[in-house]
């Protein structure tokens, strides 16, 4: 055996194990938050963020399984040209679709937590609808074959789906732009999160590091951060800036996909159950206040409650049930009330 093909075969040995790795990260984190979907989402009233879990959940499942098991030799039966077009195209736009669903939550939860901002979310929305677009017009170029072709790798007794070949400018253009929506946003949380901490660290004189967690989960800092993570990588696979092969290469992706594709869902639900906590079990339509979303009917005012997460005000707000709405005096005394008991 030549040592290309010994090379070649070592190669794909690191992408099979890359993508199991994946695959079972993203269905072992389905079957452990399964249970708290059906209580946070399929129990409670339907809503315009449910829609957005449902994207984000079962589109997201399917992209990221589809572009694991991508080139590996996991695929059953034997691989033709036409099989892999088919796999390459449906993970493309399971890709495209579970993105855009993704990068709304994240502007509607910063709309939010930013007190309802409209200057913020209108330059958010800006560089949202620019962004799809071109992430849309990079989907259509690479789904006409006359631009992209899909090829078959063969080795001794083993087919695989090759890398599609064609041009990259649009793609490079919208990882660019993702980047830097991605970047605006993960800015935004930071910002918030340090002025939060530096408000209970004022009003107790001391550090208080279950608070800091309780902040980091309510407000998402590791989910942008995972997002951020992945469209650097992914950039710079475009680039072919990553090593070309290896366990280095697929360590990278592991770590790229497994945090966005697993967070995504949990950040819905964690913000529900944070809700639910805090309004002592209360369930009503504010429930959906943690993404900046007016309720339907006006929402009680609730006083922040102390729970096993922390204390989270989800205020009224001129009758909408907007998410902490009060001012930043109130916010310190509440916190220096609870924190003291």
């Amino acid at each position: 055996m030549s040592s290309d093909v010994q090379s070649a075969l070592a190669r794909l040995q690191w992408i099979d194990y890359g993508s199991l790795v994946i695959v079972i990260a993203i269905s072992y984190d389905y079957c452990l938050t399964f249970s708290r979907e059906v209580i946070y989402i399929w129990k409670r009233p339907w809503t315009s963020v449910t829609t957005l879990f449902l994207v984000i959940r079962y589109v997201g499942c399917l992209s990221g399984i589809t572009e694991a098991l991508y080139g590996s030799s996991f695929i059953p039966g034997p691989v033709k040209v036409r099989h892999c077009t088919i796999i390459y195209y449906l993970g493309m736009w399971a890709s495209a679709i579970f993105l855009t669903a993704a990068n709304m939550v994240m502007i509607l939860r910063v709309y939010a937590i930013y007190n309802r901002s409209r200057i913020i979310l209108g330059v958010l929305l800006v560089m949202y609808v620019m962004k799809v677009m071109v992430l849309f017009t990079a989907a259509g170029i690479d789904s006409d074959p006359k631009y992209v072709a899909v090829s078959i790798g063969r080795l001794p007794d083993i087919t695989v789906c090759g890398v599609p070949l064609g041009t990259q400018t649009w793609n490079i253009v919208s990882e660019v732009m993702q980047g830097i929506l991605s970047t605006v946003l993960c800015s935004l949380v930071v910002v918030r999160f340090v002025r939060e901490s530096v408000q209970i660290y004022r009003a107790t004189d001391k550090w208080q590091p279950n608070r800091y967690l309780t902040l980091i989960v309510k407000d998402g800092l590791l989910y942008y951060f995972s997002a951020l993570l992945y469209y650097v990588i992914n950039f710079l696979g475009i680039l072919g800036v990553l090593p070309s092969g290896g366990w280095a290469r697929q360590a990278l992706l592991v770590i790229a996909n497994i945090p966005l594709y697993t967070l995504a869902p949990r950040f819905i639900i964690d913000l529900r159950e944070l809700y639910v906590r805090d309004t002592q079990g209360r369930w009503d339509n504010g429930m959906d206040t943690g993404f900046g979303l007016s309720s339907r009917v006006p929402v009680p005012h609730y006083a922040p409650v102390s729970t096993t997460f922390g204390t989270i005000a989800f205020a009224e707000g001129s009758g909408t049930g907007d998410l902490e709405s009060v001012d930043e005096t109130a916010s310190v005394d509440s916190e220096r009330q609870v924190l003291m008991v």
